[in-house]
């Protein structure tokens, strides 16, 4: 039996989810940078980068699907604001993942 294929509503509610677990991810990351153990700092930053990593991913198809969503819009430029905002989360969530990668290499 064939997967039901998932609406664009649908896979925005689910990247908008993923969204949010790296979120959950990153904080816990960002919890752990403040233990005086090592091994937590090290971990604390593995956790910033993979969350990071996740919401930046989830941003992107957020992109891309509302970008599918605009032919159905009554207000184009509310939807052209909205991708812009999915791009801009998505590069500053990257640029998070390179700068925690480059502390990491310092660091370790």
């Amino acid at each position: 039996m064939p997967a039901k294929k998932l609406s664009l509503e649908e896979q925005l509610a689910a990247f908008a989810w993923l969204q949010a677990l790296g979120t959950i991810i990153a904080a816990i990351g960002q919890s752990k940078s403040l233990s005086p153990r090592k091994r937590d700092q090290k971990e604390a930053v593995q956790l910033s980068i993979l969350g990071n990593a996740v919401q930046s991913t989830a941003n992107a198809a957020q992109a891309v699907l509302t970008d599918r969503l605009r032919a159905k819009a009554a207000n184009q430029q509310a939807v052209d604001l909205m991708i812009a905002g999915h791009v801009l989360q998505s590069i500053g969530n990257a640029l998070q993942v390179i700068a925690d990668s480059e502390e990491s290499e310092i660091d370790v």
